[in-house]
């Protein structure tokens, strides 16, 4: 509900959720971030608004909502843990890049065109991984 109302705070939350995330997973990326000062709200917004459907060809979107359906809080939580595997499978595009706007023209446009089920999987895969590092370690989850 708080993702479609006015300033859309649910959605607010769920990007700086991720930046939280992404700040423990990988600080050398969170930090390139800063240095360069991208916010997460200039490129995530999108993922979570969209839920990854404009970053990602049709047929990965569907393998992508499929288990979104199939776990319990999947658009709502595990997402969250799908867009954070999502950018740190990025790392060595994102660290490669040294200025604010090319970050942004990575994050922007993804090479993804080429994607299917093998990557989609791994991508899966590893936010499983994260969820059950993270979602029961609220230690490692917030600053």
């Amino acid at each position: 509900q708080d993702n479609y109302t006015f300033a859309q705070p649910g959605i607010q939350k769920k990007v700086k959720a991720l930046e939280e995330l992404v700040s423990r997973i990988d600080e050398q990326v969170h930090n390139h971030f800063r240095k360069y000062e991208v916010e997460y709200l200039q490129f995530a917004f999108r993922w979570m608004n969209n839920l990854l459907m404009r970053e990602l060809p049709l047929r990965c979107t569907i393998r992508l909502w499929d288990t979104y359906q199939s776990e319990p809080e999947g658009f709502s939580h595990f997402h969250l843990y799908v867009c954070a595997a999502f950018l740190i499978k990025w790392r060595k595009e994102i660290l490669d890049e040294e200025d604010f706007q090319g970050l942004l023209m990575l994050l922007q446009n993804l090479p993804t065109i080429h994607w299917g089920n093998e990557e989609i999987g791994l991508l899966l895969a590893e936010a499983y991984r994260l969820k059950y590092m993270f979602a029961d370690a609220p230690n490692h989850y917030r600053r």
